[in-house]
């Protein structure tokens, strides 16, 4: 087990953290686990994102792969309420721009488990379980490629929207989008298939100071309103979430410059709302459209996510369908198969023994 510094990335072995930036909490950092440990009855694969609020590995529980969420210490609540989220939205159906939420506890309902708790280190972990989803990381996709062609950051941000829109359905915002939290692959023709893998705050947004956490989204992704203590948020401050991902993929980078500054700093370049254009002349009304969403002043923005949403695909062409094969061949349980194969051959074997075994 390591211990990592969600401000500055500092990894330390041993648990002994130290920075040379006075203002990095590391002292504060949180566990992360390592390959091949245990957390409780799940064994650790390997992390798959590592944010302020929680850590999402790749894990295996007995023969089953899953995606697993261990909230921060700090950020329990936020965990809980995404969970009871997650699960209201799937006995409505299950959005496929979502994961599938399961027990947090083998042989329980996910109705009565939504989320777990055990003990590490002395410690109460909160934590989700998720059927597994292949996919990468938004923010990894963008290191390499900050500059997605146009149409692929348009499907993937209309993706989350979708997501975000079911969410509002049930009375609650996210407010704290951002390229950490989208999972995505690409199909079998190339096109980006999109995955939400957190519900943010999970919250109707009343009062939302009292429950807003620091930890719960970085400040270059959080709209005005929330950072400047205006206690008073709407569907448009999801839309300001959706625009900035809009935004840095037309742009090649975030609206607000982040790495190793300061939170503070970073705040007040957010209150000034002094983003540059994305510069993309070769394109017409999208980059309007993020530019829009992320405005300073909410009631400029968009006024819900399907308005968003809506203006953004009439600028795309339509993706085609995925094709999904009749037969899931990851699913097939080969060893049964080859000892049914095993035991038909043998009852075929004995048949004809037999036989030639038998008077004519």
């Amino acid at each position: 087990m390591k211990r990592i510094c969600q401000r500055c990335n500092v990894i330390s072995q041993d648990f002994n953290l130290w920075c040379q930036e006075k203002y990095c909490p590391a002292e504060n950092a949180t566990e992360i686990f390592d390959d091949g440990e245990w957390f409780g009855p799940i064994e650790i694969v390997q992390p798959i994102v590592i944010t302020r609020s929680a850590i999402v590995y790749h894990a295996q529980r007995g023969e089953e792969r899953i995606l697993l969420k261990i909230a921060n210490a700090g950020c329990e609540d936020k965990l809980r309420k995404e969970a009871r989220a997650f699960l209201e939205l799937a006995k409505s159906g299950q959005n496929h721009f979502l994961p599938v939420l399961l027990p947090a506890y083998p042989q329980a309902s996910v109705e009565e488990y939504p989320y777990g708790r055990t003990v590490v280190n002395e410690r109460v972990k909160y934590y989700e379980v998720f059927a597994f989803a292949e996919g990468a990381v938004l923010r990894n996709l963008l290191l390499k490629n900050p500059q997605p062609w146009y149409p692929y950051a348009g499907w993937i941000v209309s993706d989350v929207a979708d997501a975000v829109s079911d969410l509002h359905r049930i009375g609650k915002y996210h407010l704290c989008i951002n390229p950490d939290i989208v999972l995505v692959r690409y199909d079998k023709k190339g096109y980006p298939r999109t995955m939400l893998i957190d519900l943010g705050i999970s919250d109707s947004g009343s009062g939302i100071h009292a429950a807003w956490n620091e930890n719960y989204n970085l400040p270059a992704y959080t709209a005005p309103e929330i950072v400047s203590g205006y206690d008073a948020v709407s569907s448009a401050t999801d839309i300001y979430g959706l625009g900035m991902l809009l935004y840095e993929m037309l742009a090649g980078h975030p609206a607000y410059e982040y790495h190793l500054k300061k939170d503070e700093a970073v705040i007040k370049q957010v209150m000034l709302g002094n983003f540059k254009s994305t510069s993309r002349i070769d394109l017409k009304d999208i980059p309007d459209i993020a530019e829009k969403a992320i405005s300073l002043q909410y009631n400029r923005r968009f006024a819900n996510v399907t308005e968003f949403a809506n203006a953004l695909k009439s600028n795309l062409s339509i993706r085609p369908v995925e094709s999904k094969s009749i037969i899931n061949w990851r699913k097939i349980n080969w060893r049964m198969i080859l000892i049914l194969s095993a035991l038909l051959i043998l009852v075929v074997t004995l048949v004809v023994v037999i036989f030639m075994n038998s008077p004519v």
